[in-house]
């Protein structure tokens, strides 16, 4: 886990490619499209490289492909030690402690939408028109899957990504 998230952090500068575009088109369109682009970048190149670990393994499940590209819009834009820290945070506990969606100060502003990031970016496909079973692996991608064998799968791919 300490190595996936060294490698996470060194990656957090790295901008989205035409290609991430590209892999978005082929399988997102209007407000689904719409918000895979509205991503922070760093966002945008985890989706696409999410999507791709299941495609190159052959699986190509329309529902899981868009929740892979989808399945972080609720974090919204945020500063890189934001995330340092609700990871740090979460870690030991004390995410929710920290958390405050109401702070004047943006780093427990941060936290907190890392916290709830599942649940609002479900939301957000919800409003946007998404199937249904996107907006539940969106919703769950943080749960255990109690055999759900395509959460299981969208899991594995977001934590190799």
């Amino acid at each position: 886990m300490i190595r996936d998230r060294i490698r996470q952090f060194r990656e957090a500068t790295v901008a989205p490619r035409d290609e991430d575009f590209a892999l978005a088109r082929q399988w997102l369109e209007g407000p689904l499209l719409e918000l895979f682009e509205a991503q922070h970048p760093r966002d945008i190149v985890h989706a696409a490289n999410t999507a791709r670990w299941l495609l190159t393994r052959g699986y190509d499940n329309r529902d899981l492909i868009q929740a892979a590209l989808l399945h972080d819009i609720g974090k919204g834009h945020q500063r890189r030690f934001d995330r340092v820290v609700y990871v740090l945070a979460d870690s030991i506990g004390l995410s929710g402690f920290l958390a405050n969606p109401d702070s004047r100060f943006e780093l427990r502003r941060a936290v907190s939408r890392s916290r709830t990031h599942s649940a609002s970016g479900a939301e957000l496909l919800r409003q946007a028109g998404a199937p249904e079973r996107v907006i539940e692996l969106t919703a769950r991608h943080h749960e255990p899957p109690r055999g759900d064998g395509v959460l299981a799968l969208l899991q594995q791919a977001d934590a190799a990504s």
